[in-house]
This record gives structure tokens, C-alpha cells and sequence, in this order.
């Protein structure tokens, strides 16, 4: 239902306009009246009105004060006047408000129910508009929100991004006071609630999507001040980035509000608090470490905060590993594990879980390079719950051993690794397409010389690695021309172009029409498939 407001000093013109239509069978709800035009004004301030049928000639303030105020205070309500004096005066303010109707008085049922019928149509096409872009607005904050959460696990989990591409990101994402801040980062996950009678025992499995929501509610709370993230392959995981000196704080609300809302426990880690973007993968796992370490404690849900300062496993140990495993030389594998596990083990158990967590890490990226083509989505049997069970370096070794070789017997077979390395970054390419990826930069994520990666790409895909990277761009700024009202500037942002000016000239020689023509073009085409009734 529309409201509508009638203003006119004369009761029984109120109430005949009110037995003159069928005003709810069009649609329209008569929500307030006025007998002069600052009893008007003060209902239009204080309530919302679709619809304003106004005399012109009332005491205390006439009609054209009161479209005056009433466009003020709400530009989009429609208007129709009402006025038995025929008086350019009178006309020449309606036009200025622009009124969609004029009529005299006495107003007949027919003129009423005709200018009523006009105004609900536009009424109608305003709120579908209006609709639509929220409907818009939407997908493209959950398609921001997918985004920066990808960014941030990139960074965290110390995969590659081209050093160029992340002032840009940063900006994008608004983490700029992040990256010059000290920060902790803080895991938690649910766990079953201690000593509770049989018939109130809830399965954390089964409590994921309201866990989640409470965690999003609660870091939106705090503005500025914490950011959530998740890594959707552990649904049971949520992360938080909180700026150092609000975790304690934070940890405590986090589970009086848990207990509060899902009557369970929750086990959380709180890392160490580390500054600079470089050193946020430290605080992560340093994270994941205390959230292992507290769900080995025995009782009542513990916080557990890590106080090992020591450095990870030195990143070219983790690049050897990484080669080693994309190569499928599993003997060489385990001479590196063995002696980084050995290492941790003899310096303490806490050492040796987040030896085991950055491993996990490593083995995880590998799996999303070659492994998602080929399942769809990304391993599942890498977890950070497994470590609660390992508690030797032996253990962990089998484990680790088992899932290397299960990796590499996953591959295709030698005659298809070309096809399925393409396929692989192809992947990667319609995954990261918004970033800055060069030649020389997806090379090295395949462990590939950047001129026999180029050929070989051409060879398996039938276009080079610039068109292809160039075409998946494409596509997604299309279809933002398309559903969208984003400026050339923010879809060149969002899809990787390097200026509006070059990614202009692109979609002209592909499209051979400019963006704005492309997206006037596609207008019309929506109003030529859905013609005014």
C-alpha cells in the first residue's frame, strides 16, 4: 500500500475524495489529513507519504508553501492539486513541484480515479527501480565481501600476489590503517559444552551457520577495530584481525555471547601481536597454534594466549616443500618434514603443532593449485583439528606422508600433466583475474620458465595467456556494464584493467562500441523486452 496525506481545510472535501475512489483496491492507504498546510508540513516531517493531494488555497500556510516544504523534506513524493480557484499562480507552483496532476474542484470520480491510476503506475516503476538497485547493491557488497576475504587469506596464508598489485588492494579494501598497525589475530571454534545434561547437548557441526552469524554481529560492533574473516574449506573456523589491546576484551564478549545465544563453549587462540602486512601470516598461525593448544586443554573451554616468539619455518624450506610436492619427489619431501618436525619436537609440543600447521598450509596451497580442476572444490582433508591428535613426530610424519602421497597419485596421468597444469591456470586466472597476474608471476606458481609456460599454455588452450587473461577480465566487466551502475573507473578497478583508458580501448575493439554506448544499448534492450503496459 501507498500512504497518502489529503490536506484541505474543508472537512467534507476530505471526506468526499475518501468515498469518491476504492483507494485500497488501487492500492493506496489515506494515512493522514490536514486542515492547513503546517499541519501538513509537520505529517510529512514526521511520517513517509507516497501520495500528497493538496488544496492550494488553505489559512495559516497555503498549498505553495507547503510543496515548498513538502519537496524539501520528501523530493520523490507525487502530487496532485486540488483547488476550485483556476489561478496561474496556483498552476505555475505546481508545475515548479512538478504535480503530476491538477484538478478542480469538484473533483469527479472519474478524474480522480484516472490521475490516482497514473500515479500508481509511476509509484510501481519507481519502487521496482528502486528494488532493483538495492537487489544490485547487494550482490555487488557480497561480491566486495568475497573478495577482500580472499585477499586477506592470501595474505595470511603467505600465498603469492604480485608485490605491484597490493597498494592497490590495500586501498581497495580499506586495510590501510591495518597495515601500519599492531595487530593480533584471534581463532575460535566451537566445542561441546561441559558436563551439560544429555538432553541439551548440541553437535558444533550442527551449529555452523549460527556461529558464524554471531561472530560477523559481533566484530561489526566493533568498528574499526576488528575485522572477520573464514576460510569456507573449515566452516567450523572463524578468524578475527583486532587491533592489539582489544583481543582479551574481545575473546571475553566473544564467549559470554556464544554461551549466551547457542548454549555452548567456545575454544579460542589468540595469537601474537605482530605489524606490517608481511608479518600477518605469523600472527595467523601463531593463532591457529593457540586454538589447538586450547582444545587440548581438559574442562571448561579455555583462551589461550601464544607466547612463543620464535621465527616460522624459513620460506625457502617452505618453497622447497612446495616444489618437491608439485613434482611428485615424496622422498625428498619427507627428508624436509622429518627434519623441520625433529627440530620442533625437541624444542617443545608447542613447536611442533605449528610446525605441523605451516605444513599444512604449504600442502593446502598446493592442493588449490592442482587438485580444484579436478574435484571442483578445494581439499577438505587438510584441517587444523587433526593436529589435536598428533603428539609425535612419527605421527605426524605418516599423516603428512599419507596425504603427500595421495596428492600425487590424484594427478592425471603423466601424458595429461600439460592439460591439467593449463586447466590448473586457467583456475587460478578466473579466480584472480582482479589482481595484477603477469606472465612471469603464474610461471612461478607452476614452477614453469615464463617463455616455455607461454607456449605451452598456447598450445593447450588455443589462445595466448594475455587473451585469455584479457577475455575473463572482459567478461566480468560486461556483465558489471550490464547489471550495474558502477562508473568505467570502479569496473576497471574491480576487474584488473590497468586505467579506464585502456580497458576503454579494449572493449571497444571487442565490443567496437565504447561501455557507456554498450550500456545505453543494453538499457534499451530491458525496456524493449518489458514495454509499458
Amino acid at each position: 500500500m501507498y500512504n497518502v496525506l489529503i490536506a484541505d481545510d474543508e472537512i467534507e472535501v476530505r471526506e468526499g475524495l475518501k468515498l469518491k475512489a476504492n483507494w485500497g483496491g488501487m492500492g493506496f492507504a489515506i494515512s493522514g489529513e490536514a486542515a492547513n498546510g503546517v499541519e501538513a508540513a509537520v505529517l510529512l516531517q514526521s511520517g513517509h507519504y507516497d501520495l500528497l493531494l493538496t488544496d492550494m488555497n488553505m489559512p495559516v500556510m497555503d498549498g505553495v508553501q507547503l510543496l515548498d516544504i513538502c519537496r524539501t523534506h520528501n523530493p520523490s513524493i507525487e502530487i496532485i492539486i486540488i483547488t476550485g480557484y483556476e489561478d496561474f499562480q496556483y498552476a505555475r507552483a505546481g508545475v515548479r513541484n512538478h504535480a503530476m496532476d491538477y484538478l478542480l474542484k469538484p473533483v469527479t470520480r472519474g478524474e480522480l480515479k484516472a490521475a490516482l491510476t497514473r500515479i500508481k503506475d509511476e509509484l510501481d516503476k519507481k519502487r521496482k527501480a528502486r528494488d532493483e538497485s538495492e537487489r544490485i547493491q547487494w550482490r555487488l557488497s557480497q561480491y566486495y565481501h568475497q573478495m577482500k576475504t580472499h585477499f586477506i587469506l592470501d595474505l595470511v596464508k603467505g600465498n603469492k600476489l604480485p608485490p605491484s598489485s597490493l597498494p592497490e588492494r590495500i586501498r581497495l579494501f580499506h586495510l590501510e590503517e591495518w597495515q601500519h598497525s599492531e595487530v593480533c589475530f584471534l581463532t575460535a571454534g566451537l566445542r561441546e559444552t561441559s558436563h551439560a545434561p544429555a538432553s541439551e547437548i548440541r553437535i558444533p557441526e550442527d551449529m555452523h551457520l549460527p556461529f558464524q552469524m554471531v561472530c560477523h554481529e559481533i566484530a561489526e560492533s566493533y568498528t574499526g577495530t576488528a575485522l572477520v574473516f573464514q576460510d569456507t574449506s573449515h566452516p567450523g573456523i572463524m578468524h578475527f584481525m583486532i587491533l592489539d589491546g582489544m583481543q582479551h576484551e574481545f575473546a571475553e564478549r566473544l564467549r559470554i555471547q556464544i554461551m549466551s545465544y547457542l548454549t555452548m563453549e567456545v575454544q579460542i587462540g589468540i595469537g601474537l601481536t605482530v605489524a606490517g602486512v608481511d608479518r600477518w601470516k605469523e600472527g595467523y598461525v601463531h593463532s591457529l597454534l593457540a586454538w589447538n593448544l586450547a582444545g587440548r586443554q581438559s574442562g571448561q573451554a579455555e583462551t589461550i594466549e601464544v607466547t612463543d616468539h620464535s621465527p616460522l619455518i624459513p620460506e625457502e624450506i617452505n618453497r622447497a616443500m612446495h616444489r618437491c610436492l608439485l613434482r611428485g619427489d615424496l622422498d625428498s619431501f619427507r627428508s624436509l618434514i622429518r627434519n623441520e618436525l625433529d627440530d620442533a619436537f625437541h624444542r617443545s609440543s608447542s613447536r611442533l603443532i605449528r610446525c605441523l600447521l605451516q605444513i599444512s598450509l604449504l600442502m593446502e596451497s598446493a592442493a588449490m593449485d592442482y587438485m580444484r580442476h579436478t574435484h571442483g572444490t578445494a581439499s577438505h582433508w587438510i584441517s587444523p583439528e587433526w593436529v589435536l591428535w598428533l603428539e609425535t613426530p612419527e605421527q605426524a610424519e605418516r599423516l603428512l606422508m599419507q596425504w603427500a602421497q595421495d596428492f600425487v597419485d590424484g594427478q592425471q596421468p603423466s601424458e595429461t600433466t600439460e592439460a591439467t597444469m593449463i586447466e590448473s591456470a586457467k583456475c587460478y586466472i578466473d579466480e584472480n583475474y582482479m589482481q595484477e597476474i603477469t606472465l612471469t608471476s603464474i610461471a612461478e606458481q607452476f614452477n614453469y620458465h615464463p617463455s616455455y609456460f607461454s607456449e605451452m599454455f598456447k598450445e593447450g588452450a588455443g589462445i595466448s595467456f594475455i587473451q585469455y587473461l584479457t577475455e575473463t577480465r572482459m567478461k566480468h566487466a560486461t556483465r558489471l556494464l550490464k547489471e550495474t551502475q558502477l562508473s568505467v573507473w570502479d569496473i576497471t578497478e574491480l576487474t584488473g584493467f590497468s586505467s579506464p583508458s585502456y580497458f576503454s580501448a579494449r572493449f571497444k575493439k571487442m565490443h567496437h562500441m565504447s561501455p557507456s554506448e554498450y550500456r545505453v544499448l543494453q538499457s534499451e534492450k530491458i525496456t524493449g523486452e518489458n514495454p509499458k503496459k
